[in-house]
């Protein structure tokens, strides 16, 4: 992640500035752009962007779990949950993801109190990430 290419964007329309915050992740050639909005006045060398929103799409759901206490849950191991979908056995959840640290690729769910499930996540608009190591921004050649 280069760290010295922060820029400050102003936006006349509070809507405008709106559209721009719902609308991520972005993305430049596969690599992510990280935004925050200022609310007062900071040094440059205080400013930490690194979380982004990202909505994760979970595997096939279990009839046997409770898909909003499940969501719930995941969303736990993520910091909180910004919104959810479930639509049939599929559900999606909206996350504030740290890309400093590396992605999930699922968690195991107690079944019946003592059978484990896996749940596997699919990270959608995800940015160039190393499979070696699993961070977002560089890739394992790099």
């Amino acid at each position: 992640m280069a760290r010295q290419n922060l820029f400050l964007i102003v936006f006349e329309l509070e809507e405008v500035l709106e559209l721009i915050m719902e609308g991520r992740p972005w993305l430049f050639q596969k690599s992510l752009i990280l935004f925050d909005r200022l609310i007062q006045s900071v040094e440059r060398s205080q400013i930490r962007l690194n979380s982004s929103p990202f909505w994760l799409k979970i595997g096939l759901c279990l009839p046997e779990f409770d898909k909003k206490d499940l969501l719930q849950a995941i969303g736990v191991t993520f910091g909180g949950v910004l919104r959810s979908e479930i639509s049939g056995e599929w559900c999606r959840l909206k996350i504030n993801l740290n890309v400093q640290k590396p992605l999930r690729r699922g968690i195991f769910v107690l079944m019946d109190n003592r059978n484990k499930w896996w749940i596997s996540f699919k990270y959608e608009k995800l940015p160039m990430f190393c499979f070696g190591c699993g961070r977002v921004g560089h890739c394992l050649s790099d």
